[in-house]
């Protein structure tokens, strides 16, 4: 039996053997496994090897409680995602606030309509079993994302290692052009790759692409650079739309955020000023990070997202530079996605875009 076929588990756990007949009946009768136990210290021992889709849990039983068996359920990461409903009794509400603290989803007074419960425990075996459900599928991704990347790897290794082979220093500029591009497009399909399999991997361990607000984002991304900025006498400024949400991983969403703000603040003068926008754009989420240095050249514009790109342009306080950092964010942005390219900025300077699809 598939798992979109069998019925959800419930444990319920009470210290009076009426209340979990009571409850197990109503349950059974209505198409739900049931797992009943005796008190908190019952419902510990077995849930390692009976995994309940949901534990209906009553807050207040002698020896070890109900906040005791949620604290043990938090404290395991095989059990953490499992949802759990307080039973209360009407007198015990102000505890609640505790309980939703300690990991709690929902409650239910005592005595209980039946009807209510039956709804509370549905919704809350459903969801549990869509998210097992979605967690099963990023992992099947996953891994058949690494038996296509295993063959395309081999075949991008082999371009790159027959493009060095044909490699002559004696090589007229007509024949040098087309095998360096030859490997740097093989060198960004890696990449690209690479970016892919990151997401994916993201995924299968629960980081999940999710709506995400454009304005706090690009705000935690200036708070990240701040003290580089403040060192140089420079300020941030923004424009963006405190309603769009962008799709994409947080994580990776904020490292080609801080990565543009942290280019804005090496390359552009001290004492100036960074623009961080973001709008929408029909379907689009735009952010934009401009600021008032030299620019890109357009002799360099074609490099400028190539992996260890050497560029005129010198930062302005002696940072470093990898060459990668363009390069990994808009592999990053295209695994997503969207996008990452570059304009001059109107009045000078430069203006870096990143487009991602945007939540309606």
């Amino acid at each position: 039996m598939t798992d979109a076929e069998r019925s959800p588990l419930v444990m319920v756990v009470d210290d009076q053997e009426p209340n979990v007949r009571a409850v197990g009946s109503l349950l059974a009768r209505e198409g739900f496994d049931v797992a009943p136990c005796l008190g908190g210290a019952e419902a510990i021992d077995r849930l390692a090897d009976l995994r309940p889709d949901l534990v209906l849990l009553d807050m207040r039983m002698p020896g070890m409680d109900g906040f005791d068996v949620l604290a043990r359920l938090q404290a395991d990461e095989a059990t953490r995602t499992i949802p759990v409903i307080l039973l209360t009794a009407d007198h015990e509400r102000e505890s609640l606030v505790r309980a939703f603290s300690a990991g709690a989803v929902d409650y239910i007074t005592k005595p209980f309509v039946p009807e209510e419960l039956l709804a509370r425990v549905r919704t809350h075996a459903s969801l549990k079993l869509a998210r097992d459900r979605l967690a099963a599928l990023a992992v099947e991704r996953q891994e058949s994302l690494e038996l296509i990347a295993h063959d395309l790897r081999n075949h991008f290794t082999n371009i790159l290692f027959s493009a060095d082979m044909l490699v002559s220093p004696d090589d007229p500029p007509a024949r040098a052009r087309p095998l360096a591009t030859l490997r740097e497009a093989s060198q960004s399909g890696l990449m690209f790759l690479q970016a892919v399999l990151d997401q994916a991997a993201d995924e299968a361990r629960g980081i999940a692409v999710e709506p995400l607000p454009a304005g706090p984002l690009l705000q935690q991304a200036a708070d990240a650079l701040a003290d580089s900025a403040r060192a140089k006498g420079m300020r941030f400024e923004f424009d963006a739309d405190r309603t769009l949400f962008a799709r994409g991983q947080r994580l990776a969403l904020l490292h080609v955020l801080q990565n543009l703000v942290s280019n804005a603040v090496k390359y552009a003068p001290p004492g100036s000023v960074v623009t961080l926008a973001a709008a929408g754009r029909e379907h689009r989420a735009r952010f934009r990070v401009m600021d008032r240095g030299p620019g890109i050249g357009a002799d360099e514009q074609a490099s400028l997202f190539r992996r260890y790109a050497t560029l005129s342009s010198q930062p302005t306080g002696g940072e470093s530079s990898t060459g990668l950092g363009l390069a990994l964010a808009k592999q990053k942005a295209r695994a997503m996605g969207g996008d990452l390219w570059y304009d001059d900025r109107e009045g000078g300077g430069a203006c870096f875009t990143l487009e991602l699809p945007r939540v309606e």
